[in-house]
């Protein structure tokens, strides 16, 4: 770009007229101007062609509503609405119109409309009133007599409208009626809430005449009412009036359209000179190269000028448009400078802003304008930076702009960021181009600095930073400087208050509630996983030395100190086994900042209130913040851990150790402070949980305190007979229960120790909670010096021995034995832990136990064996167990869905169903019942009475019967089935369908009372020789009703025959009986063909697959198909022997006589020689027929079916005399003669 170029050299500036009146459009010379300089964009065009021509037009097929034209002050709201008025109301300003699209769109509107313009603004009265009387006037003008009713005396607003135009019509037949209003809104906010509803009950009828009447109702509003907070209050009556407007909103693209097209229109040089000056600047924004042509065409304004004006909200009523155009008046004949790019951003806005002494009357803009002057006053007379100073006042000016953009809430924290900032001002400064790195970043990095020396020159006052957001924004309520404050405060803290803001921060870094063991003293219980056996240890974390704590009861497996880092206890380190201890080594100029403004921020916050004490409370997180996020990064080298006297950094700990390993951490998962504690605890402590512990259970699954009760839950359902997941199987393995899947507890180390301790009780004696568990009431063990397992774990044991039948837990109210396992998933865990004692199970029941025995098939002599604790009787017993259960279920569903029936009936009465459904049933039961008695010891406990045995006896003999009985149904029920099918095939009266129906009967009733099926080979025989007689039958029927190999050919030559083809050329002849040819054809195309079939294939099937023959819905012949085809071929000797009568008869008939020599030589001679001869020619041809058709078209057919001449005759009743019946047909033939030449008639009987 050449240098000494000015702003106005880059721009073809344009001013525009700073208000249209929409009344401005009755004016022709304005009217011209209005079209003329309306520039239109092209989602604008869109707009216009797509939605407002539409509702405008007549077209029948369009929902007709009224229009709502939304745009802010200055967006050209009423220059829209002038221009459609216009159009509408005059073609000639069609072409005017600057967009071709939009030109050619308003053609089916253009000229349509009788135009009537309102302003409705500073109006008191009703709406109605207002547009009624304003519709009189213009109808006056227009010549049309119209009167409106008064609003006391109308009777539907709708019928009125209707009215009016119907007059309208008589005058302008093809045109319409289009109101534009214009200050609609300004008139909908001074109504009162009842005067509004009413409003907004005649703007909705109005909007609903629209649909069928040539009426267009246009009005314009600020903003889109039917969204707007402003009409809450009759959100009922907006929602009604939105379903019949439709509303077309002016965005800020169309305003920015019309800023680069009139204001800040560019030739293409002017363009190209633009882009050279800013490219080499794009660098330093973030998305300038990206936007370029925005930038371009908008140049000198800034995109994010409108973007921003858009967003403030207060009631000057000054647009865009004519801000921008007054900043560019300004600029036209500056130079442009060549060493920054110098646009119209939006902080030059405040300048209009502080110029317009209105404004100030705003209660949020003067305190905004307070708050600004302030900040520029500080800034002018104490900036740190004199030579940023210029960017830091444009950044105040911008902030103070931003500031009235918040929706009316001006002190919400919200703002830009220096990024923003950077961008949307396109702030420079002069030497930033020659810093190395990256251009972008630097000048970010510039903007970051003149933000905090800004704030350091206002000492902390009105300006804020978001931490969490990194925005900057005007802080009207910030005329105390916290900061200040909280310095001035962190000098004078003690060593005290440090180590309690030290404290705080651990706190929250450990994840500590506010539920302290014991109050005043910062004690909380604590766990540590004990990595080698995977389960967590319980003990104390305490914040000071052990001489501070307090005696923390009761006592548990170890103790983790942090000791105070800047008041040093004084305390004797015994090195004792349980106690470690984290020390805070020596904390940098950082942290040492960040713990004394956290401590100070607490203190000013405790003696302060309302907005100071939240501001001091936020300010402390936020220094927490920073305070935890540097123990987090500094943790590894800043702590020292001492134990047993040995001390070494957090890093030393861990050398050879896999930390994230330990931590079981993922790959992309970071490491907390917590985990790092817990887990160099875990490594000192290692040792001292052994020696507590020795042989304590090694778990497969981390056991947590806050997962314990879920695991062990877990695998006491497993015991109970629910499923058994990863978890239970995880427990029941640790506790030694398991011998591979299977429950056995007699590997089990604890098992072992319980039933020795029961055993050495004596025989018939118990063994008491108290005597298996020791310690105090809150932490009670099971042998504490070799196994040291807690209660939860003993009860799982306890499970296992009872699950095994070697021991019967007593706890309130019962006694769980191995028939009662439900009981260790039903009862709660805390009822199972408070136990009353164990026993040993009774004795065997010997002679129940061979009844057992033999019940299921087994010798009974197994019983001695299983008695004296063999334990494969047991497993003999299960397997038969085992094998019945299925059994069971598979007859009971077999029986439950009439599986039990044969040939269509069911062989049990449906008595005797119920009966056996219920036996089964009992009999699941009881072998279900049976299944957890499953070892010798659990046999013990077996609940099972010699009745119970006899009773299941008989329903096992039910079993058999059902089985029985299903075997001879599978076996029969094919050839029944077949049978069935067979019944249906062959006629109801055919011998062999009475014979399948008493063979039926017979058999049913015979199986009804044989439970055994011991006559089955009798039931097969039967079965098999009745399906054979009807394969006999059925291929006798088939025969009969179908033809052979022979009889098919014959019938194919019989179609091919001389004699049919001479019928079928004479049928052309109108006075031809074609019926009889046509049924002729009928009967031969209707025999059947089949040669397929023979005995095997109706052995699978029951009906021929080749010709899907059933004789029970083919109607059969009496005469076999062969027979037929032979009469078939004596027909067509009749029937071509009749017709040639019937044409000797006519063609010697006086009256064709006469016509024969009226024909054609070649005709007439055929005929001749046909009356000759008296025989047809052979071979038959069309001249013959044709010669015939000629020679007796004089003659009319009649065709006449017989049921007519039967219907005839019976006219008058039945039976009659032969005079009736002569004088009948004679009546019958008048009629169908009446009005014809009898002598012509040939009647053709059907």
């Amino acid at each position: 770009m050449a240098k000494n170029m000015k702003y106005g050299d880059l721009i073809q500036f344009e001013q525009i007229e700073s208000v249209i009146q929409l009344l401005d459009a009755g004016c022709p010379d304005e009217a011209k101007k209005l079209v003329a300089t309306y520039v239109i964009s092209d989602d604008m065009a869109e707009r216009i062609s797509k939605l407002m021509v539409p509702q405008l037009s007549f077209d029948d097929s369009v929902d007709h509503k009224g229009m709502l034209i939304v745009g802010n002050y200055g967006t050209g709201k009423s220059h829209l609405m002038s221009v459609l008025s216009l159009v509408a109301e005059d073609v000639a300003y069609a072409p005017l119109i600057r967009h071709p699209k939009v030109a050619e769109a308003v053609a089916p509107i253009a000229g349509r409309f009788k135009v009537l313009r309102i302003e409705v603004g500073g109006l008191q009265m009703p709406l109605r009133q207002i547009i009624t009387l304003q519709l009189e006037r213009f109808l006056e003008k227009l010549g049309v007599d119209y009167t409106f009713p008064t609003a006391d005396k109308e009777l539907n607003n709708k019928d009125s409208f209707e009215e009016m135009m119907a007059a309208f019509a008589e005058k302008f037949p093809d045109q319409g009626v289009l109101l534009v209003v214009d200050e609609f809104l300004e008139y909908l906010q001074s109504r009162r809430d009842h005067e509004l509803v009413q409003d907004l009950a005649i703007l909705r009828q109005i909007g609903e005449v629209t649909k069928h009447l040539k009426f267009r109702f246009v009005a314009g509003v600020q903003e889109a009412i039917f969204d707007s907070v402003r009409f809450q209050h009759v959100a009922d009556s907006m929602r009604r009036v939105n379903e019949r407007f439709t509303q077309i909103l002016i965005d800020r693209q169309d305003v920015s359209f019309v800023v680069s097209a009139r204001l800040l229109k560019k030739t293409a040089d002017q363009q190209n000179k633009i882009r050279e000056y800013l490219t080499p600047f794009a660098k330093f924004y973030g998305s300038m190269n990206e936007l370029m042509d925005e930038y371009v065409r908008l140049f000198p304004v800034h995109p994010d000028y409108l973007k921003t004006f858009e967003q403030i909200h207060f009631t000057e009523k000054r647009g865009a448009l004519k801000t921008i155009e007054a900043a560019m008046l300004a600029i036209l004949d500056q130079e442009v400078p060549d060493d920054k790019p110098l646009l119209i951003s939006y902080e030059s806005f405040w300048n209009t802003v502080k110029a317009n002494s209105v404004l100030r009357a705003d209660p949020n803009i003067k305190e905004v304008m307070r708050v600004s002057e302030v900040l520029e006053s500080r800034v002018q007379q104490a900036f740190t930076r004199p030579a940023y100073k210029a960017m830091a006042l444009r950044v105040i000016n911008a902030l103070a702009v931003h500031r009235l953009t918040t929706g009316g809430d001006i002190h919400v924290p919200i703002g830009p960021t220096a990024a923003e900032l950077r961008d949307a001002l396109c702030l420079f400064q002069p030497g930033v181009e020659d810093m190395p790195g990256d251009p972008a970043e630097n000048l970010l990095s510039m903007v970051q600095t003149v933000m905090r020396e800004v704030l350091k020159t206002v000492n902390g006052q009105f300006i804020s930073k978001a931490p969490d957001t990194e925005q900057y924004y005007l802080d009207l309520k910030k005329d105390i400087d916290y900061d200040a404050q909280i310095e001035k405060r962190a000098e004078a803290l003690s060593d005290d208050a440090l180590d309690r803001a030290y404290y705080r921060a651990i706190k929250t870094l450990m994840e500590c509630s506010d539920d302290l063991r014991y109050p005043g003293f910062q004690i909380w219980q604590y766990q540590i996983e004990w990595q080698e056996r995977r389960v967590e240890r319980m003990g104390y974390l305490f914040f000071g030395a052990p001489n501070d704590r307090p005696t923390a009861q009761p006592e548990r497996d170890f103790y983790i100190y942090f000791l105070q880092p800047f008041d040093k206890p004084k305390f004797s380190d015994n090195n004792l086994a349980d106690e470690v201890f984290f020390r805070l080594k020596s904390p940098d100029e950082d942290y040492k900042r960040y713990l004394s403004q956290y401590a100070a921020a607490l203190d000013l916050a405790s003696t302060a209130s309302g907005g100071a004490k939240a501001i001091y409370l936020s300010k402390a997180q936020d220094s927490l913040r920073s305070m935890s996020k540097w123990l987090q990064e500094k943790q590894m080298t800043a702590f020292e851990v001492t134990y047993q006297g040995k001390t070494k950094t957090l890093q030393d700990w861990f050398k050879g150790v896999s930390l994230r390993d330990r931590a079981r951490l993922g790959s992309d998962e970071r490491i907390n402070f917590r985990d790092v504690v817990n887990i160099v605890s875990g490594l000192a402590l290692d040792q001292r949980f052994v020696d507590l512990s020795p042989e304590y259970p090694t778990f497969s699954v981390l056991v947590t305190e806050a997962n314990r009760k879920q695991l062990i839950g877990n695998a006491l359902r497993a015991l109970a007979g629910g499923t058994r997941t990863k978890d239970a199987l995880a427990v029941l393995d640790a506790l030694e229960l398991l011998d591979g899947d299977r429950v056995d507890p007699a590997n089990s180390r604890y098992a072992q120790e319980v039933l020795n301790r029961l055993k050495a009780k004596g025989h018939g004696q118990v063994l008491n909670r108290s005597e298996l568990l020791s310690g105090t009431s809150d932490v009670e063990y099971f042998t504490p010096i070799k196994y040291r397992l807690e209660p939860d774990l003993l009860v799982t044991v306890l499970g296992g021995l009872v699950y095994s039948g070697d021991i019967v837990l007593s706890i309130t109210g019962d006694k769980i034995d191995s028939g009662k396992l439900t009981q260790l998933a039903e009862r709660s865990l805390e009822e199972l832990k408070q136990f009353k004692h164990i026993e040993a199970p009774k004795e065997i029941n010997l002679a129940v136990l061979r009844a057992l025995f033999e019940l299921f098939d087994l010798p009974s002599g197994l019983a001695q064996k299983a008695s004296q604790g063999d334990t494969e009787p047991v497993i003999k017993l299960q397997e038969k167990i085992s094998a019945l259960v299925p059994r069971v279920l598979k007859a009971g569903s077999d029986l439950q869905q009439g599986k039990l029936g044969f040939w269509g009936q069911n062989l049990l009465r449906e008595e005797e169903t119920k009966d056996w459904l219920v036996r089964l049933d009992s009999l699941k039961k009881f072998t279900e019942s049976l299944a957890p008695y499953n070892t010798v010891g659990k046999l013990k406990n077996l609940r099972v009475t010699q009745e119970d045995l006899d009773s299941q006896k008989k329903n096992l003999e039910i079993l058999a019967a059902v089985e029985r009985l299903l075997e001879l149904v599978v076996e029969l029920g094919g050839t029944a089935s077949y049978l069935s099918q067979a019944e249906m095939v062959l006629p109801a009266e055919h011998p062999w369908v009475k014979q399948a129906e008493a063979a039926r009967k017979a058999l049913q009733e015979r199986l009804s009372q044989d439970r055994t099926a011991e006559h089955a080979a009798e039931y097969r025989q039967t079965l098999n020789q009745l399906k054979k007689d009807y394969i006999t039958a059925y291929i006798a029927s088939h025969s009969k009703a179908r033809l052979g190999v022979a009889e098919d050919k014959t019938r194919n030559a019989l179609r091919k025959d001389d004699r049919l083809l001479a019928l079928r050329v004479l049928a052309g002849v109108s006075l031809m009986p074609t019926s009889q040819l046509i049924a002729f054809e009928e009967s031969l195309n209707g025999l059947k063909s089949c040669s397929s079939l023979d005995e095997p294939t109706l052995v699978t099937a029951a009906v021929c697959p080749h010709c899907q023959f059933r004789p029970s819905v083919e109607q059969l012949e009496l005469i076999p198909a062969a027979n037929r085809l032979h009469k078939l071929d004596d027909d067509l000797d009749e029937l071509l022997a009749n017709w040639q009568q019937t044409l000797l008869e006519n063609l010697e008939d006086p009256f064709t006589q006469d016509s024969l020599g009226l024909l054609p030589p070649a005709s007439k001679k055929l005929i001749d020689a046909f009356l000759t001869s008296r025989k047809l020619p052979d071979p038959m041809t069309t001249e013959f027929a044709n010669a015939v058709q000629e020679a007796l078209s004089g003659l009319e057919k009649i065709a006449v079916k017989g049921d007519e001449i039967k219907q005839a005759l019976l006219q008058g009743g039945s039976p009659a005399t032969s005079d009736d019946l002569r004088k009948r047909f004679d009546t019958f033939m008048n009629e169908r003669c009446k009005g014809k030449d009898a002598t012509k008639l040939r009647f053709v009987i059907e």
